[in-house]
């Protein structure tokens, strides 16, 4: 869903390069996906939470180490798969400044926001 979205803006046609790229380039697919939520009718990511209150840590795929960030903060969730472990998931924050951050977290730990 987000792939075919992203590929058109891109310039990459092939899913699969496009796939390593991003995955080795994060933050630009996080600038891609900040812009795909602005604007974007179709394929709209769910926005969703993580439990409990106040701060945690959880794992950036872009900075490659845990970061303090706020639970009660809104999120969306990505169509990705964590290869390593099932139990886990992927995250997109636009963060400070529009800078745009992917966290990997534990499914259980999400609280799904839904659709306004």
């Amino acid at each position: 869903m987000v792939v075919t979205v992203v590929a058109e803006n891109s310039g990459i046609k092939d899913k699969a390069k496009l796939m390593a790229y991003l995955y080795k380039n994060p933050a630009k697919l996080a600038l891609k996906l900040s812009a795909l939520l602005k604007d974007s009718d179709d394929g709209l990511l769910e926005p969703v939470r993580l439990k409990g209150k106040g701060r945690g840590y959880y794992y950036s795929v872009q900075d490659k180490k845990f970061l303090c960030i706020s639970r009660d903060a809104e999120f969306y969730l990505l169509p990705w798969e964590d290869k390593n472990n099932s139990k886990k998931c992927y995250i997109y924050s636009h963060g400070n400044w529009l800078i745009g951050c992917i966290f990997n977290v534990f499914k259980d730990e999400i609280e799904y926001l839904g659709y306004n």
